[in-house]
């Protein structure tokens, strides 16, 4: 299985594609980035690990092969490791996790000094830097290359300093700190009861940070590392939560991924959709903000775009890739951006999405309009959203795109091709079918069409399923 190289990271499966040496190749290529940006400066780095079974292998290849100060953060979330760099004032970090990726999946999320991961140049740099080194001899690759700092005239005392519960700690209060004490004070009256399924992932500190707003937390797969349902929390994953959630009177479930940045939430009624989450927690945010700005990804159901037109925002959208959207929040001060798969909500000065973050403003929305999670939905303006995936080779994406371009122009439709990314087609103003090979999953074609109600976003779907499955047959 080969690697999956994109401007989110590396991901493979460990022993088939990724194994100590591509661990190795990759940490001197990215610290090789590093030396480079800060010359002359003893480099020093976070690193943290989500809960998978080859996480210490590649940690301890890690740790041979860099050559500066360590914080060792253990297990911890992603959102957690981001804010680790900013905490400690570090050069970067490394990030050991394959997010939503099945645990026989793992990889690496290289950071930059500012706690968000590599922009997409240096990214690049990495990945070639990386493709150069393992074209050497294999018999003399880490040898020659990646351990040359073995020898003992050139070797420099590295530090390995352990701050796991220092960060636990620090990371609690910071999540913490976007609300008002008068907010949490609502939240601790309110006496609101959830459960949290982590999954065996990093997600299990989310118990100890609700708690100290007096929330009652069931925990059920808190053992870290036993994965108990697939990795990626999704409707079908996590449906057994909304009988839990109505039988025993809680307020919400929620799902984590492996690295706690990604969280559905599972109301009585059943999933409240990412887009739905992120629209919430605009329409909070936005009504008091003084810069009426959102940011998101193109594939955002454009519910979040009418209800930031209750305040006559600014509606922005990115390509996908988090670190697009992070960017554009800053450059434009927007006081909240995401995207809308999987609640993908960003809060300045927060530099990636994060679920538990995600789950605290969720309380604080109840808390202040007194009212659940079903009743807050029938708010919003309503739309559907349906996601598929696809399996088609990539090289033969290109041609089958083609196809759907002349399709849809045939129809009037505005075609917006970002060519080396998304392609979205705007069927009208309140619909679009969307498509995009995934950076993730290899050979995956992504699918989502949004529309106003269900029955026509299904008829979209099928319209697109329909056009890709015709044009992909025989490739």
């Amino acid at each position: 299985m080969p690697l999956i190289e994109s401007f989110s990271g590396i991901r493979g499966i460990y022993d088939d594609g990724l194994n100590e040496k591509v661990t190795a190749g990759y940490t001197y290529s990215y610290i090789s980035l590093l030396n480079n940006k800060f010359k002359n400066k003893k480099l020093k780095i976070v690193i943290g690990t989500d809960t998978r079974h080859s996480k210490d292998i590649l940690k301890n290849t890690i740790f041979e092969v860099l050559n500066c100060d360590i914080i060792d953060l253990g297990i911890a979330s992603t959102p957690m490791i981001e804010f680790a760099v900013k905490h400690f004032k570090t050069d970067g970090g490394i990030i050991i996790t394959a997010s939503h990726n099945e645990p026989y999946w793992n990889g690496f999320k290289f950071l930059d000094k500012d706690g968000a991961v590599l922009r997409p140049k240096d990214m690049e740099k990495v990945i070639k830097k990386y493709n150069k080194i393992k074209k050497l001899n294999d018999e003399n690759f880490l040898s020659k290359h990646i351990y040359k700092n073995k020898d003992p005239k050139k070797i420099t005392i590295k530090k390995i300093t352990k701050k796991y519960n220092e960060i636990n700690n620090a990371y609690s209060d910071y999540v913490l700190s976007f609300i008002s004490k008068e907010d949490k004070d609502k939240i601790k009256d309110s006496k609101l009861k959830i459960i949290i399924d982590p999954n065996g992932g990093t997600g299990v500190i989310a118990k100890t940070i609700l708690e100290k707003l007096n929330v009652k937390v069931h925990g059920i797969n808190m053992k870290p590392g036993i994965f108990n349902r697939p990795i990626e929390p999704t409707e079908d994953s996590l449906l057994y939560l909304s009988n839990d959630v109505r039988d025993k009177n809680y307020d919400f479930a929620a799902g984590f991924d492996c690295d706690a940045d990604r969280v559905e939430i599972v109301a009585s009624k059943g999933m409240v959709s990412g887009n739905q989450l992120l629209a919430l927690i605009a329409d909070e945010i936005l009504k008091d903000a003084k810069n009426k700005v959102i940011v998101v990804n193109d594939a955002t159901s454009l519910v979040v775009r009418e209800t930031a037109k209750k305040y006559n925002a600014k509606y922005i959208e990115t390509q996908v890739g988090e670190i697009n959207v992070v960017d554009k929040i800053y450059d434009l001060k927007a006081p909240i951006g995401g995207e809308g798969s999987s609640s993908g909500v960003i809060i300045p000065d927060s530099k990636c999405r994060d679920g538990i973050l995600t789950i605290v403003y969720l309380l604080k929305i109840i808390s202040n309009n007194k009212k659940n999670i079903n009743e807050l939905i029938k708010t919003l303006p309503e739309f559907y959203n349906i996601k598929k995936k696809v399996k088609i080779r990539s090289k033969n994406y290109n041609k089958v795109k083609k196809k759907i371009i002349n399709h849809y122009r045939k129809k009037q439709c505005r075609v917006k091709d970002s060519k080396s990314g998304s392609l979205k087609i705007y069927l009208n103003d309140n619909s679009f079918i969307w498509f995009r090979v995934s950076k993730t999953e290899a050979n995956i074609l992504r699918i989502i069409a949004d529309a106003q109600n269900r029955e026509q976003a299904q008829l979209i779907m099928e319209e697109a399923m329909n056009l890709i499955q015709r044009n992909s047959t025989n490739l």
